[in-house]
């Protein structure tokens, strides 16, 4: 499953969720709240390593965007955890699989038609 979820992490620069939350959920019956926790831990890993190996280029970053984008991502982060407590692991699995088809939805759009 590593070896799956971080050579398809790398060729495409995805965070590997989508790939690892349904194997987890699906073939390992991991709970979803598990699978989504262990999916960030390897974003996570990914993003920091992508991060302080581009140093030299941190002068280029204008810092307002991804100080404004974490800001908003911590906020949503913990309303969703509040949320999902008292969620049924069926309706986080069908939030997510609704997530994950929006977003390929979006991608399909812009990548095909725009």
């Amino acid at each position: 499953l590593s070896l799956l979820v971080g050579a398809l992490t790398g060729l495409f620069g995805i965070g590997g969720g989508f790939i690892a939350i349904p194997i987890l959920v699906l073939f390992y019956n991991v709970s979803p709240s598990k699978a989504a926790g262990t999916s960030l831990f390897i974003i996570t890993i990914n993003t920091l390593t992508g991060f302080f190996a581009h140093y030299r280029h941190w002068d280029e970053v204008s810092w307002e965007i991804p100080i404004l984008i974490a800001l908003v991502a911590v906020l949503i982060s913990r309303l969703s955890a509040k949320r999902s407590t008292s969620m049924s692991p069926q309706s986080l699995k069908r939030a997510f699989a609704y997530t994950v088809f929006a977003i390929a939805a979006f991608t399909f759009i812009e990548t095909w038609l725009f």
